[in-house]
């Protein structure tokens, strides 16, 4: 008994010992894992501070100052007005230039519609703009230019250009007026495209009835033309076909309106009959 007393004391021992190596390898496991933390965190630190102080150094070297800003896209006497609303001087780097915000700026003009900027190292800013395409000028409270897009963007001044067909028959208070709209630049856009036997340019007037239907009047033509809401490539074609028979026929000046707005026909209606 006495000596499995003194084997059993000894393996307790022995236990406490290995039990003792185990922690102190694991502490020494944690503390060299702690030790790799510590170096790695030290280390990011370092290269956050390294980049921080490089972007700094370029942002400020002389190689990289804005020296030249080419704008493309507009005519020449915008030019100057695009780098003004761009906001860059030569004192500014390409590097630290906010394109985001300068295309925001220069977006500002109601004459532009878009603008791209893009760096060309080590000295070009580049400004690639596109204008704005005005295709008729629209009559609500006030009169706006329309794109052809159907958005009006820009109130007419004194020295915008106005030779455009005009759109009447909308209220500022409709809230449909953006779709009628969309509906015009449509059908001017068709227009514009088709082999129309009324040249585009002789558009004068365009008037959105309640519905949303359009009524085209011409400049040298005594008529109006009903082209409904819709399927406006047909529609033209077929009035050129109208036309090409009445001036064939000398009827052409008799007619008051013309409804395009049927699937198969256009009706005409002269001033003391309707065929």
């Amino acid at each position: 008994m006495k000596r499995n007393s003194v084997l059993a004391h000894q393996s307790i021992k022995r236990d406490r010992k290995k039990d003792v190596l185990v922690f102190k390898r694991t502490l020494g496991q944690l503390g060299f894992g702690l030790i790799k933390m510590f170096v790695f965190l030290l280390c990011l630190g370092a290269l956050s501070v390294g980049l921080i102080s490089g972007y700094q150094f370029l942002s400020s070297a002389q190689w990289l100052r804005v020296q030249s800003i080419v704008v493309s896209g507009v005519e020449d006497s915008m030019r100057g007005s695009v780098i003004r609303l761009s906001g860059i001087t030569a004192e500014d780097s390409l590097l630290s230039v906010d394109i985001a915000a300068v295309q925001r700026n220069i977006e500002e003009h109601p004459w532009i519609k878009a603008a791209s900027v893009t760096r060309r190292f080590p000295h070009t800013l580049h400004i690639e703009v596109r204008h704005e395409e005005p295709i008729a000028v629209v009559l609500l409270d006030r009169m706006c230019l329309m794109n052809g897009e159907g958005v009006l963007f820009k109130d007419v001044d004194e020295n915008d250009p106005i030779d455009f067909p005009v759109i009447t028959g909308l209220s500022a208070g409709d809230g449909d007026v953006s779709e009628h709209l969309r509906r015009v630049a449509s059908f001017l856009t068709t227009y514009a495209l088709a082999s129309a036997a009324v040249p585009a340019r002789q558009l004068s007037e365009i008037h959105v009835e309640h519905d949303g239907a359009l009524s085209v009047y011409f400049k040298k033509l005594p008529f109006k033309a009903c082209f409904g809401r819709g399927d406006f490539a047909r529609k033209i074609d077929s009035l050129g076909l109208i036309i090409k028979h009445l001036r064939v026929t000398n009827r052409l000046h008799n007619a008051r309106s013309i409804d395009m707005d049927y699937h198969d026909r256009g009706v005409v209606a002269f001033t003391d009959q309707v065929v």
